[in-house]
């Protein structure tokens, strides 16, 4: 019974957009007519990746990975209704997956696998599908707005925490759309500070090695960013919970240490504003409920059923997001439904998003079955090096690709994997913390990841500078710091 109840929350966010397509196709003037292809497209789409997102809940909550190719079935008609919208690497990594699939259930690979495979790298989209709904709720929300114009308005010598705070905040709840915001703001905030080219150029690296700071170092613990939904589970007997005291040292360690850095480099004075923001400690504080909620109600669901955290989260993210809509005593015709609705036509904008993450993610979970790691187990026993050295390894071979455009979702899936198939001995916490710390570093530098990306566009400045010119220190001394852990690690195990 309680494995069916699960769904209520689901088909309660299901009707409200039903409602709202029949009154929102009914509404529309005859003079948009022409642009109804267009409009089915955007709906067929979505209902692609709420239908897909609803069987991958049915897998989690079942425990029956026949619903994965259900759900990768449904997810698969995405290539077809919005390549346009798909970039030609994330076709590549799709068309490398499906041949790769190919060969292995070709040459007797255990269809078994096949579908495990499938249902760990389709929850992945189902977590962006629930984050869309949370997003919409809490975007453009006023207590959001207010809190990101509150951290950015800080004076010098308060501005790093607040930013860094709201980096790692934004970055749980809004995912790249929370760096997008905060940094968006901060550009601005940095023009009216100074005229002053010298000084603004120093203060926008200050701001700008703040937030990505925080917003990189969700990566080392958050459970429901993809990293961490990711390679957890790949590890039997291990959860989320174990390596959560692990991740949360080493956000500690990765904000800590860019705070130091930055309290070592230029800090030149800028004009300061005086702060006036009455009432924005209780939307910062709402924020932070609205995050222990969901992990809270997510546990619960865990405790009190036989739905596992990653099935929770499904549930939890969207109920959550409409406790929030609900909080903020929306006017008239700005309730649920207009929620619903405006999420639903938002599921389309992450189409590349969604496909890469989900290419991706199931071509390092697949190679996983088909890399022969034998050769690995013998090779480890045959070399018996200390344990900190394959933790060094696997954070150079996943920085070092990142920086070829090879993701770290591919490399982080396959390294994870291969260590557990091949038994090398080796603790689990430091197997994920390895992981993470490369792909932390690789958000930060690499010029192909979205960060960077973003940041370059927003700045004016070329992806080498506001990477590996900007943050390169920082991250080598973070590499630094974690290969000592790892050494001390060893030598008391």
């Amino acid at each position: 019974v309680k494995r069916h109840l699960a769904f209520i929350p689901v088909l309660l966010l299901v009707i409200p957009i039903m409602e709202n397509e029949k009154t929102s196709g009914s509404a529309l003037p005859r003079r948009d007519a022409p642009k109804a292809p267009d409009s089915v497209r955007v709906s067929m789409q979505a209902w692609v990746f709420l239908l897909a997102a609803l069987a991958t809940l049915a897998d989690r909550i079942t425990g029956v990975h026949d619903f994965s190719l259900v759900s990768l079935a449904i997810i698969s008609v995405t290539f077809i209704l919005s390549w346009r919208r798909i970039s030609r690497v994330t076709l590549i990594i799709a068309a490398v997956g499906l041949v790769t699939t190919i060969g292995f259930l070709a040459t007797g690979g255990d269809i078994e696998a096949f579908k495990l495979a499938a249902s760990r790298a389709l929850f992945l989209p189902a977590l962006l599908t629930a984050m869309v709904v949370l997003q919409s709720a809490t975007k453009r929300s006023a207590p959001v707005m207010r809190v990101a114009a509150y951290v950015v308005d800080q004076p010098p010598g308060r501005r790093f925490g607040m930013l860094a705070f709201a980096g790692h905040l934004f970055g749980i709840l809004l995912n790249i759309g929370g760096y997008r915001l905060l940094l968006g703001l901060a550009v601005d905030h940095c023009q009216r500070m100074t005229q002053d080219a010298r000084v603004r150029l120093i203060q926008t690296r200050r701001i700008q090695g703040a937030i990505i700071a925080g917003f990189g170092a969700t990566i080392l613990w958050s459970p429901i960013g993809v990293a961490i939904n990711l390679i957890v589970p790949l590890i039997d007997d291990f959860d989320w919970f174990d390596y959560a005291p692990y991740g949360v040292m080493a956000t500690i360690g990765f904000i800590g240490l860019q705070f130091f850095l930055d309290r070592l480099g230029p800090r030149p004075k800028g004009r300061s504003y005086p702060v006036k923001a009455p009432g924005v400690w209780i939307d910062i504080l709402r924020l932070l409920g609205l995050l222990v909620g969901i992990m809270a109600v997510s546990m619960l669901v865990d405790y009190v059923s036989d739905i596992p955290l990653q099935g929770s989260l499904l549930i939890a993210i969207p109920t959550a997001a409409i406790l929030w809509r609900l909080s903020e005593r929306p006017a008239k015709g700005a309730g649920v439904g207009s929620l619903m609705h405006t999420a639903f036509r938002s599921l389309t904008d992450p189409v590349n998003e969604i496909c890469l993450i989900l290419a991706s993610g199931f071509l390092g979970l697949i190679l996983i079955e088909v890399v022969p790691t034998q050769h690995l187990e013998s090779l480890v026993a045959t070399l018996a090096l200390p344990t900190f050295v394959y933790a060094i390894f696997i954070v150079v071979v996943i920085f070092g690709l990142s920086m070829v455009a090879i993701s770290p979702m591919i490399t982080g899936t396959l390294l994870v994997g291969a260590f557990v198939e091949a038994n090398v001995a080796m603790p689990a916490p430091m197997l994920i913390l390895a992981t993470l710390t490369g792909w932390s570093a690789s958000m930060v530098i690499s010029p192909v990841t979205a960060t960077v990306a973003i940041t370059s566009a927003e700045l004016k400045q070329p992806a080498s500078v506001v990477g590996l010119k900007w943050n390169g220190l920082f991250v080598l001394c973070f590499v630094a710091l974690l290969f000592a852990i790892f050494a001390g690690w060893t030598l008391i195990l």
